[in-house]
């Protein structure tokens, strides 16, 4: 539940404001490559993280969806870890998704 808000609430601060940009993207400004990932991040990582969350509160298995959910965590993951070396970016976003992964595998195991 509460990754799913992080995740939520720094796409809201990433689009609303200069400020968050700068903590995370190269010149300040939203990268089009990273604003790509806001519907899918709005779909598996805050739906998925949702789902995971809701079932695993209901004693029930979650299999399927803690795959998926793991599935796109670690792509996100690497793919922000790659970009911020190649752009030379500021590494917390680098350092936020690795957190997160980290935390999504704990919570799904």
């Amino acid at each position: 539940m509460v990754q799913a808000l992080a995740v939520f609430v720094w796409w809201v601060a990433v689009m609303g404001w200069r400020t968050p940009r700068e903590w995370f993207f190269p010149y300040g400004g939203l990268d089009p490559a990273f604003a790509a990932f806001l519907v899918p991040d709005l779909v598996f990582l805050v739906g998925g993280s949702l789902v995971v969350a809701r079932r695993k509160a209901l004693g029930e298995a979650t299999p399927r969806a803690s795959a998926i959910l793991l599935g796109a965590i670690g792509y996100a993951a690497l793919y922000t870890v790659v970009w911020t070396v190649l752009l030379k970016a500021p590494p917390a976003g680098a350092v936020a998704m690795v957190l997160l992964a980290i935390g999504t595998w704990r919570a799904c195991r």
